[in-house]
Order: C-alpha cells, then structure tokens, then sequence
C-alpha cells in the first residue's frame, strides 16, 4: 500500500512511534540499528516502520531472528521472518540455538536462556559502535511486567516497568498496545505470525495476560496508558532517589569504603539505593529484598554478609567495605525462602508447586522437578541451597545406587570449573541431597510420573533483560 494512502488511524499510530523516539532520543543520525524479528505482529510493526523512515532518521537498519528450536512452529517462523525481509529488502541475519539443550546444560529456565541467546545475538550484530539495538516491547508489554514485579513486591525501580532506553537497547512502540500494532499491520497489510505458546498458561506471563489484564480493563479500558504514566512518575521518583543516594555515597567515601556514621544517617530509601550502588561497585548483582534488607542489617549493627553476586558486605570499625573475592565462589549455603533465593553467583532459585497445566506434562521439566512427600511449609523451612562438599554422594533417579557426587559429575562430563557452581538441595534434618542441578531429583524425590504434590525448580540467571 503506498505511504501517502494512510489512514488516519494508521497515521495517529505512526505519530505515536515517532513521538517516543523524539522524546528519548532514540535515533542518533547515521546509527545502525538492529531489530529483533520474531515474525509476529509487534516486531512486524517496529521492523516495516523502521526500514520504512530509515531516510528520514538517516539510520540502516537490518533485521535479526533468533530461532529458539523450542516449538515445532519455529522454522516456519524463521521462514516467515526470513520471506517478510526478502520481499521488501530489509537485510536479515538469523540465528538457531537448541535452547532447551543449553539452558538445561546451563541449569537456566528455557525462558531465560531464550533472553540471552537473544540479546547476545543482536549485540554481535550491532557491535561496539553507535549502533542501537530496537526491541518490539508495547505498552501491553509494560503492564504485564508491572503486574508481575507488583506481585512480587518489587519497589519504585521494578515498578517501573520497562525502561524505554536501556543503553543501547531502545523501545520505539512503547507507546502502543499490542492492539495497534495488529492494527498496523492490517493497515499496511504486513504478515506476521502467531506464536501458539502466548494461549498456554503454563507461563506466569500468559496468565497476567489472559487473566489479570482482561479484569482491570473492565475498571479502566485504557489501562495500558495509565499504566505508561503510572511507570513515568516512579521512574521519575527511582531515578532522583538514585542520584540523590549516589551523592550520598560519594560524600561517605573514605578510601576503599563508606563512612558507616554517614550512611547511618541516610533516610532509608537513600540508604537502601546507596548500599544498592556500593555492591554494583563491586561488580554485578541481580539483589533481593532480602539483600537489601541483610545489607542494611550490616550498617546499622555491624558486621556482614554475602548477596547476590558473591558481594560481601562488611561493616568494621567506622567504614562499611563491599568486594567480591576474586576466587572462584564456593562453599555457600543458603537457606532456601519462598519469594526467591539469591545464590552468591547473582542467580535465583525459586521452588513452587507446579501448576495442573504443567503437571500434565511433567517430563517437559524431569530435570527440574522433585516430589514433596511432606508438606510445603515443612520443605521451605528444612531445605537449604548450597555448593558441593567433599564426601557428597547422590542417588539419582533411575540409576538404583549412590554414587559420590564428584563421579556423577565426571559421568556427565561436567567441567571441572563448574562443579563448585552447581546447585545441590539438601534436606536438613537428615543431610539427605534430594536435588542436584543438571541431575534433578533424587530417587526418594523423584516425581517419578505422580502429577500432585510435584514441585518445581527454577533458576534465573542475572541480568536479565527485557
């Protein structure tokens, strides 16, 4: 269809792109930038309206698809993606990766691991320049995060949805629903396709948005935009809290610390955001609450403690200290909490039980479910999370013997550098290793085809992005 027979409301959805894209000035001139392509409809829009006004921003722009090989669908997305680019001559760059493969190798949940593969890919593609990498995220998007940060108990940061530019990643259709980028597809009759998982429930994000979604539209139709403006007042708030802290901690900075009498002094929301920045210092770390709260613990009454990351905080004398041992983390043991364990390498464990929809097909996670023979307040509070020790042995499921755990490893060629990493669930009272990462569950644990009372074991990766 030709530019100039644009509809109207295809022009108000054009406008809306391009105000989002003044307002955070996402195009510097002469840019490349590189578009993830899936196939469907937001990232059909955000592709066919870049290449289409790359004259008018003075951009190139390519396309990159990332085939997951999760689905069987998936090389017919990739051939779509593939035939959309070829046909209208947008460059287009794939990648295929047997992410069920790497994030059980990984010890990741397949969704995390799809996230890495895919923005690794797209900043091989951008390189180290001026490039910017454009990603198709909707103001649908951002509630759902929202929704599902709230649910969780995230702050003003993580309340604040999904930050339109985030270094070089930009979010150009941030300002639409997801409803207006079908519409602009049916405008300039663009092909997208349908990703047949978004209807499963088998995903917390599926469930906000087949369920919560629908019910608070009912209270305000337009809750996508309220939601845009309730993220830009407390990304508004996060980030002057956050600049107020970061002054806070430079006046406290004595020598290879922060003077505790001052940080002692900050009101708590400084205080919590400067301790916060002080581990980012010592290198990255994806914190809890929990974290927080420990880290706060330690200014305020001496002494120390280990966060996400493996920063150690420590409080001695009148200056607080934050590092991270350059040793390889090893022998941590954490107590294992229902809103999420922070392990010391900047991972998270979470263990809930799983759903009906999951637990119709259990072998979908074998690696990474185990039977709760006792209660769930019983497992919260009599299993720890820690590392491997001398003397481990490990029955796994199937095998019908114990074997120690440092010969398991071997069997299943796990690197030498990597075992001290691996996650093993231990039961308190007895010792007992009921789950190992990479081996699953133990015999005694074993889901072993029972669908009730069958619990499962996820692991988040930091940094992880949106």
């Amino acid at each position: 269809m030709p530019r100039d027979a644009k509809a109207g409301p295809a022009e108000e959805i054009e406008q809306k792109i391009k105000g989002v894209i003044a307002r955070y000035s996402m195009l510097p001139p002469g840019c490349a930038v590189v578009a993830g392509f899936s196939g469907g409809a937001d990232s059909a829009a955000l592709t066919h309206f870049l290449f289409t006004h790359r004259e008018e921003y003075g951009i190139r722009v390519a396309a990159a698809h990332v085939n997951h090989c999760l689905r069987e669908t998936a090389d017919r997305d990739e051939e779509a993606a593939r035939r959309f680019c070829a046909e209208r001559g947008i460059p287009f760059f794939v990648r295929r990766a047997d992410v069920a493969a790497l994030a059980r190798r990984e010890g990741l949940c397949a969704e995390d691991c799809g996230r890495r593969v895919r923005y690794a890919f797209f900043r091989e593609l951008a390189g180290d320049g001026n490039a910017r990498i454009a990603t198709a995220h909707t103001a649908s998007d951002n509630a759902e995060t929202m929704l599902m940060n709230l649910v969780r108990g995230a702050g003003t940061h993580g309340l604040s949805g999904i930050p339109p530019v985030r270094g070089s990643i930009i979010r150009p259709l941030l300002g639409l629903t997801r409803a207006e980028t079908e519409a602009y597809c049916a405008h300039y009759r663009l092909p997208f396709v349908q990703d047949e998982t978004n209807f499963e429930e088998d995903y917390a994000r599926n469930r906000v948005r087949l369920g919560a979604v629908p019910v608070l539209r009912t209270l305000n139709p337009a809750l996508e935009n309220a939601m845009l403006r309730a993220a830009d007042l407390l990304r508004e708030d996060d980030a002057l809290l956050t600049a107020q802290a970061a002054e806070a901690l430079a006046r406290a900075r004595r020598g290879g610390g922060w003077e505790l009498a001052a940080l002692r002094a900050l009101p708590g929301p400084l205080l919590s955001r400067a301790l916060m920045l002080a581990a980012a210092e010592a290198g990255p770390s994806r914190l809890t609450r929990a974290n927080v709260e420990a880290m706060r613990e330690a200014v305020l009454r001496g002494g120390g403690t280990v966060v996400a990351g493996g920063i150690q905080i420590l409080a001695k004398g009148n200056t607080l200290f934050a590092q991270r041992p350059d040793a390889a983390i090893s022998g941590f043991c954490v107590p294992v909490s229902p809103e999420g364990t922070a392990l010391p390498d900047g991972r998270t464990l979470r263990i809930r039980p799983l759903t009906e929809r999951e637990a119709e097909n259990p072998q979908k996670f074998y690696k990474f479910v185990f039977h709760n023979p006792r209660n769930y307040d019983t497992i919260q509070n009599n299993v720890v999370a820690r590392s491997r020790r001398p003397g481990d042995s490990f029955r796994p499921e199937g095998r019908g013997l114990s074997k120690p755990l440092r010969k398991l490893f071997s069997e299943e060629r796990v690197p030498p550098l990597e075992r001290d990493r691996r996650l093993v669930l231990e039961w308190k009272p007895d010792g007992e290793l009921i789950w190992v990462e990479g081996l699953g569950a133990s015999q005694a644990w074993s889901a072993g085809g029972q669908t009730a009372g069958v619990y499962l074991v996820e692991i988040e990766n930091e940094g992880a992005e949106n």
